[in-house]
């Protein structure tokens, strides 16, 4: 699959000045004379794919972009701006600012450049901070995002099925979570999340993070998988040997719950409504409360999941990237799915992991099974 895997190639700044454009227009509607991104999720997003990092462990990055009604600026300490502009921004037509450490906070000098009226996706003095309008800007996807999506998908995918394939008991939670890890960092993709947990974890915890525990026969798996800024969020079960009724039952109610919301998404469909469906789904499978219990996905992209949307008006689009993840006690299912004006597809079941037809008022849609080894 042919995406842009490095930054130097040319449709990368092609795309990038189409978010640039974007930006401006919102500009002009909203009376703003620039906008300062600071944060990684927004720099990726508006460089298509740049990475603006230093410390891995903070949502903010080391280089400010500024985009005003006609120009465009790097912002960065002198220690990490030749890089940023060189591998991170190349022929996107940035003027490089630099600072000495001592010469102060480059998100200010950013603030300074950016004109009177100024956004931004952080707290700074005389801006007005709206990451999270900012972030609607986001979609529709652009084509090469959808392709890069679906290459994140199918590798996340790929990565599940080899190590899922291979688990037995006695293999410690952390090694396994140490296994996954290596898989994907060989394939250039970070993990914003790993959770591997077992057996009664998983009916006691939501999250279950990986401990020294060995697993006995039940095993979910879950990576938030990210690579140019964009997210592939997969949460897979295994169980080892026939699994009883009570994990079967509450598998397959999620299992029907996630490919119900998948067959009914379409364009003008408000997120509110689709949290309505889930919960008269819980209802009518036996699980009416177990909604309530975690959080039920909603767009990714940039950002891991804006998982509070379903309590806004906002409705879905046509190239839009969705992680819906269906949680009943004792069960969770998660993948990342696509609407283009094809239709719904799972970007994330393209490998020879077992799948399951589930029957839909939109048809048969065809999810991830449990996997039972």
């Amino acid at each position: 699959m042919d995406v842009a895997l490095t930054m130097d190639d040319p449709r990368v700044p092609a795309d990038a000045a189409v978010k640039r454009e974007r930006l401006r227009a919102w500009m002009e509607r909203r009376g703003f004379d620039g906008v300062v991104l600071s944060r990684r999720d927004q720099f990726a997003w508006v460089t298509s794919g740049g990475d603006n990092h230093v410390l891995k462990n903070s949502e903010l990055g080391f280089g400010n972009i500024v985009v005003t009604r006609e120009k465009h600026y790097l912002v960065a300490h002198t220690m990490d701006a030749a890089r940023i502009f060189e591998e991170q921004v190349p022929n996107q037509g940035y003027e490089l600012v630099s600072l000495r450490w001592f010469e102060g906070d480059p998100a200010l000098a950013a603030r300074r450049l950016a004109g009177e009226k100024v956004a931004a996706d952080t707290a700074l003095p005389e801006a007005v901070e709206l990451n999270r309008e900012l972030s609607m800007l986001h979609y529709p996807l652009t084509d090469l995002e959808i392709q890069r999506c679906r290459w994140l998908g199918r590798q996340v995918d790929e990565v599940l099925t080899l190590v899922a394939s291979e688990l037995h008991t006695g293999q410690s939670e952390e090694r396994i979570a140490q296994w996954l890890a290596c898989e994907y960092l060989k394939r250039q993709i970070e993990l914003d999340v790993l959770i591997v947990g077992s057996d009664q974890r998983i009916f006691r915890y939501r999250h279950p993070l990986p401990t020294p525990k060995k697993i006995e026969r039940y095993v979910l798996l879950h990576p938030a998988a990210r690579r140019w800024g964009l997210h592939a969020n997969v949460s897979r079960s295994v169980h080892i040997g026939k699994p009883p009724e009570e994990v079967l039952r509450a598998y397959r109610a999620a299992a029907t719950i996630e490919a119900r919301i998948l067959a009914g998404l379409s364009a003008g469909v408000s997120f509110a409504q689709i949290l309505e469906w889930q919960k008269t789904w819980y209802a009518e499978l036996g699980f009416a409360d177990e909604w309530q219990n975690h959080f039920q996905g909603g767009p990714t992209g940039y950002v891991v999941v804006d998982a509070l949307r379903n309590q806004t008006d906002t409705c879905v689009e046509e190239n839009q990237a969705f992680d819906w993840f269906i949680t009943i006690t004792g069960a969770k299912v998660e993948e990342l799915a696509l609407l283009t004006r094809q239709g719904v597809e799972i970007a994330s079941h393209v490998s020879t992991w077992p799948g399951v037809s589930i029957e839909t008022s939109q048809g048969t849609l065809v999810v991830p099974d449990l996997m039972v080894l």
